[in-house]
């Protein structure tokens, strides 16, 4: 008789407890996001390396014949009004190439912030840690992007920063940034005493079109070469109907050396996109760009013209479901110097197709 008196209180306290662990386990989890993206792509080089390598200066979609991963990215997010966090792990092919220089246990981490709002009403906020980049218009993650491949701008531009951003949004139409920053695309700084910063202004007109001004100053190298740089980024959006049109332009100055202050090297690059919805499901895209960068600041090709090419392509977007995208894109670049390599050695274009399928869950 006492034991099944036990049994029925114990029963009862469970019964009571119940309810209050789950309220407890589902305030823990109010605010939580836990969110995927999977991009799986082949590329096809006609004129690739003997190593199968795309161009030096393309860091998604680099690898030649064969299907890989672009960027498997994990992503959990926290919102609690005021304070907010958000936590990403990568893998594919865009992580091995463009984190190759950052600390190997870092080379995974996609995103890694927490911040603070500052005001009762969230319009400003602190975040800190592996920020997204406040430069450029085009995104690490393919289907938040009007083209299959990115910009030779954005490519040779950063992904992702690492720093702390003060970021003030007086309306729905401005948002203001300013960024104190570890370096141009960098986790770890380098050994230097050149501190970097960065500035942001949006202007939105409904949904519509966007004004975007990004800017960087600081230095990326040791103190010994003293190589200040200068960085701007415009770009504008536009949308009407079917029809969408995105142009940039990106330029960018660094000091030459560190015994003559008064000589800049000069780097920038125009882009433009037209974008025609020919489906509410299917999308025609087609992109111009040209980058010049004579001094090699970007990238050491050893020609007489530097780093400087046209580029075009042409491509097909099929929205198979509302999260999942089929992309098909072709794409050739040229210039009057040999600085693309082949299996049969320099030549002075490249051209390439590739296939992407992608979903976010």
């Amino acid at each position: 008789m006492c034991l099944g008196r036990r049994s029925g209180l114990l029963v009862l306290a469970l019964l009571g407890f119940g309810p209050l662990c789950a309220q407890v386990l589902t305030d823990s989890l109010r605010g939580l996001e836990l969110s995927a993206f999977v991009d799986v792509y082949f590329a096809y080089d006609l004129g690739h390396s003997e190593d199968d390598e795309r161009p030096v200066f393309l860091y998604q979609y680099d690898r030649h014949n064969e299907v890989d991963l672009n960027l498997g990215l994990l992503r959990l997010d926290l919102d609690r009004g005021r304070y907010r966090a958000s936590f990403a792990l990568m893998a594919g092919t865009y992580a091995q190439a463009n984190l190759i220089g950052e600390p190997e246990l870092l080379r995974n981490v996609f995103e890694a912030t927490v911040g603070i709002s500052l005001s009762k009403d969230s319009a400003l906020w602190l975040d800190a840690g592996v920020l997204p980049s406040h430069i450029g218009a085009e995104s690490a993650i393919g289907i938040d992007n009007w083209t299959l491949t990115r910009s030779i701008a954005a490519e040779n531009s950063p992904y992702y920063l690492s720093g702390a951003r003060l970021m003030w949004k007086p309306s729905p139409r401005w948002d203001f940034a300013a960024l104190f920053l570890n370096g141009w695309q960098r986790i770890r700084r380098v050994q230097n005493t050149i501190p970097c910063f960065g500035t942001q202004v949006v202007y939105r007109q409904a949904d519509r079109w966007s004004l975007n001004w990004s800017t960087f100053f600081g230095s990326d190298v040791p103190d010994s070469l003293a190589a200040y740089r200068i960085f701007n980024n415009m770009h504008a959006k536009w949308e009407r109907g079917v029809w969408g049109v995105q142009a940039g332009f990106d330029i960018g100055l660094q000091e030459r050396s560190a015994s003559n202050t008064e000589a800049w090297s000069v780097w920038y690059t125009p882009m433009l996109i037209v974008r025609r919805e020919l489906t509410p499901r299917l999308f025609g895209v087609a992109r111009g760009e040209y980058y010049a960068d004579p001094d090699q600041v970007i990238l050491r090709t050893g020609t007489v013209h530097g780093f400087t090419t046209f580029g075009y392509s042409l491509g097909c977007d099929l929205n198979l479901f509302d999260e999942v995208w089929c992309r098909l894109e072709g794409r050739t670049f040229h210039w009057v110097d040999a600085i693309y390599q082949s299996i049969h050695g320099p030549v002075q274009d490249n051209t390439s197709f590739t296939v992407s399928l992608a979903a976010r869950f």
